[in-house]
């Protein structure tokens, strides 16, 4: 059984719903679709443990190849299943499975929720630019604004931000008691304890 929380069945909502639209739409600067820029989705190509799979749009079909194998699922498949994702997406909390979408996931050879944590990108598209008659393959990191507000920035050991306070003198005992604050809001309070120190 696979579950996630609401951002990463979020990743296998956009695979889906992408197969289904056939086309990538652009977005405005808050986020709104531009209904009349567009690009013909040619396939999407998904990162699995197992290699590569590329998800090709034919006509009203998609041809999911990796390795050998080869299936044609037409595309009103995916456009069902993106809708049935997107209802349970939104009404479930924490971590949750949604065995239907499981079970069609395996079919087409998806197996897992999201993209390896040290890969920079979720998923790959390869659209045509019909204004310059090209081709082209972007990579793209899926965010998700459906559990709340998406960051920019996955926290993890190797995220490391390094601070300068200006006017920051203290003693090695004093740096040592506020490195030692190990409370549930330890960042916030260590913050604080060094502005009391300069004096802010």
């Amino acid at each position: 059984m696979i579950t996630g929380n609401k951002g990463e069945w979020s990743e296998i909502y956009a695979l889906f719903k992408l197969l289904g639209d056939k086309q990538l739409y652009a977005g405005d600067a808050d986020l709104n679709k531009v209904e009349e820029l567009f690009y013909p989705i040619i396939k999407i190509i998904r990162y699995e443990s197992g290699g590569n799979f590329e998800y090709e749009l034919n006509g009203d079909l998609v041809i999911i190849s990796g390795g050998i194998e080869k299936l044609r699922v037409p595309v009103q498949t995916f456009i069902e299943q993106s809708i049935k994702l997107l209802e349970k997406i939104k009404t479930s909390t924490g971590a949750f499975s949604v065995s239907e979408t499981e079970i069609f996931m395996s079919y087409i050879n998806c197996k897992s929720l999201k993209a390896k944590s040290s890969s920079k990108t979720d998923i790959r598209i390869v659209i045509h630019d019909q204004r310059i008659n090209q081709t082209a393959e972007l990579g793209f990191s899926i965010k998700s604004q459906l559990g709340g507000e998406a960051t920019l920035l996955n926290a993890s050991k190797t995220t490391n931000f390094i601070y300068q306070i200006v006017g920051f003198k203290a003693t090695e005992e004093e740096v040592n008691f506020i490195n030692e604050i190990s409370t549930k809001s330890k960042i916030k309070d260590r913050i604080e304890a060094a502005k009391q120190l300069v004096g802010n």
